[in-house]
């Protein structure tokens, strides 16, 4: 039984049709966030070990460098686990628009970074937190970017 004005829930959905558009943006959202939880500790990590061989480069370069490198393993891993396939269109211009994420991303958390480090010689436990900071604030309009411009998938087109 539905509560007139909500929104169906599961068993209110008939058996063979699509969920509701916002469950289906949740359940995208979902693993979005559950794929954030791999991919930011290993972009971190990878930080750390750039951290250690170039330690007189500021944080801030050194993270935007780590945002070039893990783009396209990233994008492959958003592109299939969350966005199912992608959009249709080409691959090329599908990456192109995830860098650019990335980047905003990466600038957000390297600015706040930067000026961490350069205020405070901040240790890196001081530093990851200063760019998870940077990244938290763009974490969900990336995530309605590419949602609904990356990977919308295209209609009528060939």
């Amino acid at each position: 039984m539905t509560t007139p004005g909500a929104a169906p829930m599961q068993q209110d959905v008939p058996e063979g049709s699509e969920p509701p558009v916002r469950g289906r943006v949740a359940a995208r959202f979902t693993r979005y966030s559950a794929l954030s939880l791999l991919t930011v500790p290993a972009g971190y990590s990878l930080f750390l070990l750039f951290r250690h061989f170039f330690e007189n480069v500021n944080a801030g370069l050194l993270n935007l460098c780590v945002g070039m490198v893990l783009t396209p393993p990233s994008f492959l891993m958003y592109r299939v686990f969350v966005w199912g396939g992608g959009s249709g269109r080409s691959v090329w211009a599908e990456l192109f628009s995830f860098w650019q994420t990335v980047m905003v991303g990466a600038l957000a958390s390297s600015a706040f970074m930067a000026v961490v480090d350069l205020l405070f010689d901040a240790n890196e436990a001081v530093l990851i937190l200063a760019g998870l900071t940077g990244q938290g604030v763009i974490f969900i309009a990336r995530f309605l970017w590419l949602d609904k411009v990356t990977f919308m998938p295209r209609v009528g087109g060939s």
